[in-house]
């Protein structure tokens, strides 16, 4: 059997369990449990990388579709989100590096780059190549991304009573949306263009993303896609976050999963206590700035935003910025590591 249908099939055998259970983001925390349940086990499974962006696509629309004349309005006022996006990541950053090297015994570089809260790729190719162990940066980054949409969607809805919005979405839509179907579809391929073009983070979600929100804003459309196309997208999203940990084993990893797990609560703790502080004064939820100071990946805590109707225009705008920080900042100032950090120790060693 195709591996992406295998995959796909024990996913949707768990989104549909959670479905049933009328769990937060079913199909997407369904299919990530059972898809890591299995890929733990050794069973062979993987999404088809192609089919992956598509349905990310599908989910740059979605999200785009709920930004309105109104999103202009508050973009001046979430300037000052910015700012605390800023501050965000680098004390996440500092306070994860800090517990990696005195509590996980992590080399300088593997915590570096294990640190960043964002780019699982740019940091475990990088650290990788500065001669960090790339085996735990990258088991270090799927597994906050893990815990994250494990924990955070049941949260919101069991410990705060958000509930799902995703109800209120026709199924299949309605014969007078053709039309606006039809744009989304422009939007997306569009989108998706320009994207890639452009090289913008996560260009198969944020470029579909910023073409429809230009639709959405000057009124040129005013639907969102049918809401069976966000369920395929989170049975895909998700079953690929679950089918990362192929080829490790519990026992094998549960050191790193507990220090991951760890300081993916560090940094939820940051970013609550940002929030409950900064919220009323750039005019967000204390939802809406936790989701969007949150660790998570860029598709994943979006897809949150949009399951709770949490300030999804604004969560999604950050993690995109956010996303574009880390992979651009953290890089560029490893040189500056280098020379505080990896020689002042390399100095120590030889006098010793």
């Amino acid at each position: 059997m195709n591996r992406t249908v295998k995959a796909l099939l024990i996913g949707a055998l768990g989104g549909g369990l959670f479905f049933a259970a009328d769990l937060p983001l079913a199909w997407m925390l369904g299919s990530m449990t059972f898809a890591t349940i299995a890929a733990l086990r050794g069973v062979d499974v993987k999404v088809n990388d192609p089919l992956r962006k598509i349905m990310t696509a599908v989910l740059g629309v979605m999200l785009g579709s709920g930004f309105s004349t109104d999103t202009l309005d508050a973009l001046a006022q979430w300037s000052g989100g910015l700012l605390l996006l800023f501050a965000s990541v680098i004390l996440s950053m500092v306070a994860v590096y800090l517990f990696y090297r005195k509590i996980g015994k992590f080399d300088p570089v593997t915590a570096y780059f294990a640190a960043a809260p964002g780019g699982f790729n740019v940091m475990y190719e990088m650290g990788d190549a500065k001669g960090g162990n790339g085996p735990v940066i990258a088991l270090i980054h799927a597994s906050r991304i893990l815990i994250l949409v494990m924990t955070v969607p049941l949260f919101f809805r069991y410990g705060i009573g958000f509930s799902n919005t995703e109800d209120v979405i026709p199924l299949f839509g309605s014969i007078k949306d053709l039309v606006g179907d039809g744009l989304l579809v422009i939007a997306a391929l569009l989108g998706y263009a320009i994207g890639r073009i452009c090289r913008l983070p996560a260009y198969h979600l944020m470029g579909p993303l910023l073409v429809t929100a230009a639709f959405q804003i000057t009124g040129v459309t005013d639907v969102a896609p049918p809401m069976i196309l966000v369920y395929m997208a989170q049975l895909v999203i998700g079953t690929a976050i679950g089918a990362r940990f192929l080829g490790t084993k519990f026992s094998e990893i549960r050191h790193v999963l507990g220090l991951s797990f760890v300081s993916t609560i560090i940094m939820i703790l940051i970013a609550s206590i940002f929030a409950l502080i900064f919220a009323e004064t750039i005019g967000v939820s204390v939802a809406g700035v936790i989701l969007a100071l949150s660790p998570g990946g860029l598709a994943e805590m979006s897809l949150v935003a949009l399951a709770m109707g949490i300030d999804v225009a604004f969560v999604s705008i950050m993690h995109a910025i956010r996303i574009s920080l880390i992979i651009a900042l953290v890089p560029m100032a490893y040189s500056a590591f280098d020379r505080l950090v990896l020689r002042q120790k390399r100095n120590q060693e030889q006098d010793s």
